[in-house]
């Protein structure tokens, strides 16, 4: 075979941008041989045809996909089952597709409940229309004075279908959680809630009525949800429902988030 005919290792890194350090990967793992090897120098040949083979493989690193999963498509006497190898990289191409898509409208949830946050100061009072929700509910009794929330919350990852997607279906809706008080007229009750998709149906699960709420913004999680009333002017006697809940401000400090208390 006549070098002159080949590409070296250095012309295919320059024609199709793969590092020179990849090529002899590739060839180690048996998907791109070299057409020649000269046995004085050790040097890589390759043909024009390669290239394809190259631009196929950097498809794969590019889409994610193993490369040890292309040797499948690589047949005994070298030939590339090419049919295959799209039909695959399709499969792989549409579902990270449709993982991007689902990462943007999620961007675009954080950014509006940034907005939305941005709109008021701490202790500012307001009202917002907030939709109809469903809550996956733990009862945390007429009193929460004595329960430690953090180790409740941490009672919802031990749920059995916690990771059983179709318990939870699939949702772009940000993620939300905290205390929830009913107020009869006469007496409460407290549960520790994880906002689930509107359709699903199972035990322990409350739909919370949609409207106008009356709210406001507290720098730390103090249980404030327990003077709800008192807070909002709320008339006695008459029942209500309040919510605690993490909120998304454009400056998030993990160690002292801002909460948000409802009450319609």
């Amino acid at each position: 075979m006549k070098k002159n005919n080949l590409l070296s290792i250095g012309d295919v890194s320059k024609l199709t941008g793969a590092g020179i350090k990849a090529l002899r990967y590739y060839e180690q793992i048996n998907i791109l041989k070299p057409a020649y090897v000269s046995p004085e120098s050790g040097y890589r040949y390759y043909t024009f045809d390669q290239l394809f083979l190259v631009s196929m493989i950097m498809f794969c690193v590019e889409l994610d996909i193993p490369l040890a999963k292309m040797t499948r498509f690589i047949e005994e006497d070298g030939a590339l089952d090419l049919r295959g190898f799209i039909n695959e990289g399709r499969a792989v191409a549409e579902k990270k597709m449709t993982a991007i898509k689902k990462g943007l409208k999620n961007i675009a949830d954080v950014e509006q409940q940034i907005n939305l946050t941005e709109q008021h100061k701490p202790g500012e009072i307001y009202t917002r229309e907030i939709p109809e929700r469903k809550f996956y509910v733990i009862p945390g009794g007429s009193s929460i004075t004595n329960i430690d929330h953090i180790e409740m919350f941490k009672s919802f990852s031990s749920l059995p279908y916690w990771d059983d997607e179709s318990w939870l279906g699939e949702t772009d809706e940000i993620s939300e959680y905290g205390i929830l008080r009913e107020y009869t007229g006469t007496e409460n009750m407290y549960y520790y809630f994880v906002k689930i998709p509107i359709g699903v149906e199972a035990e322990n699960v409350k739909t919370i009525k949609g409207g106008t709420y009356i709210c406001t913004q507290t720098e730390s999680f103090n249980r404030k949800i327990e003077k709800a009333d008192e807070i909002f002017g709320l008339q006695a006697g008459k029942p209500f429902i309040a919510i605690e809940t993490e909120i998304i401000a454009g400056r998030h400090n993990a160690n002292e988030p801002l909460w948000e208390l409802r009450a319609i």
